[in-house]
């Protein structure tokens, strides 16, 4: 009889720590988001300042979406593409 509520117990607590891992999954990808969200902004804005909007003026990307590029720079270095 102790050993089924020792069993029980254990599958308890395995289950409710697979939801706390779940749960600070979701944070994590959700902050993940919010960065390369914020720096995609950020690089929007860059581009609008330095009059390079919508389409880049200068190499290496003379010629293509602004937008396109801040993306493409956010998935690579979402903490320091344009800071």
């Amino acid at each position: 009889m102790i050993q089924k509520g020792i069993i029980a117990f254990l599958s308890v607590l395995a289950i409710a720590s697979c939801g706390e891992s779940n749960e600070a999954k979701v944070e994590s990808e959700s902050q993940e988001k919010d960065t390369y969200n914020r720096c995609v902004s950020l690089g929007v804005q860059y581009f609008k300042e330095i009059g390079s909007y919508p389409t880049l003026k200068s190499t290496p990307d003379a010629g293509r979406d602004a937008i396109e590029v801040a993306r493409e720079r956010c998935e690579s270095a979402p903490e320091t593409a344009f800071r």
